[in-house]
């Protein structure tokens, strides 16, 4: 019997309780970790959306290397400039160009989205990049793709924006 008490005891003793702030972040983490349904659609949109953003942010930073870091770091993307015959370029960043320099003849230049497959899996992919070309216009008319703005978007963090809008 006193095993028994004894044992209850230090049972009730050590299902301690949560404290307020204890309880939020398990709330959150919760929420997290919440399974939701979202579509493709959503998630091409929405990463669209945060790419344009992006640039807006760096545009209004003028593009500063203090202001790429920082970006990069509070809204969890990477960003890369690639110019046109870079020998570091990304296959996708490359791809992206050459379709730039073909929609130059017909003047249909617009910012991107493309979603990065995953080599294993080609039906899955897990993050998107947007891009947006920086064209300047020469004095007899002509365009010059300078280069392009790339912002990478981790899928996980799309879905987590995307399933918050709803």
């Amino acid at each position: 019997m006193r095993y028994l008490v004894l044992s209850a005891l230090i049972v009730v003793s050590a299902c301690g309780r949560l404290s307020d702030d204890e309880r939020k972040k398990l709330r959150d983490g919760m929420e997290q970790n919440k399974i939701v349904k979202v579509t493709d659609d959503e998630i091409v949109t929405t990463a669209l959306d945060e790419g344009r953003l992006v640039f807006q942010l760096l545009e209004k930073a003028r593009f500063s290397s203090r202001a790429i870091d920082s970006l990069s770091r509070v809204k969890g993307v990477r960003i890369h400039w690639t110019k046109p015959g870079d020998k570091n370029t990304e296959a996708v960043e490359q791809q992206l160009i050459d379709a730039y320099v073909s929609a130059m003849v017909t003047g249909d230049l617009q910012d991107n989205i493309q979603k990065l497959y995953l080599k294993e899996d080609p039906a899955q992919f897990d993050s998107l990049v947007y891009s947006k070309p920086v064209v300047t216009r020469q004095a007899d008319g002509v365009e010059n793709l300078e280069g392009m703005w790339n912002v990478y978007i981790a899928r996980k963090n799309v879905v987590i924006k995307a399933s918050s809008k709803n």
